[in-house]
């Protein structure tokens, strides 16, 4: 699948892309045409977005999720369950 090519092009070149961009080099690597790419650049974005494999971080690129830890600010939830209360 698209996202597999996109997860292993990650692991090995150990950058970061937006959607378009990754899609590009996944097409390059299968040797699709621009209007494949065209035609397939929605399903792919909506592939990474439901993969459990792929984190979207701020500058809006797509990393693989293993690189990441998730850090949950305890304080913070805290906070908003008061005002949520409070309400």
């Amino acid at each position: 699948s698209y996202t597999d090519i996109a997860k292993l092009y990650l692991e090995e070149n150990k950058t970061t892309l937006n959607t378009a961009e990754l899609f590009k080099e996944v097409c390059k690597l299968l040797e699709l045409s621009e209007g494949e790419y065209q035609a397939k650049i929605t399903d792919f974005f909506q592939s990474l977005t439901t993969s459990k494999d792929f984190i979207l971080l701020n500058d809006g690129k797509w990393d693989l999720k293993s690189k990441h830890s998730v850090k949950v600010a305890m304080d913070e939830l805290y906070e908003e369950q008061n005002e949520e209360d409070e309400e």
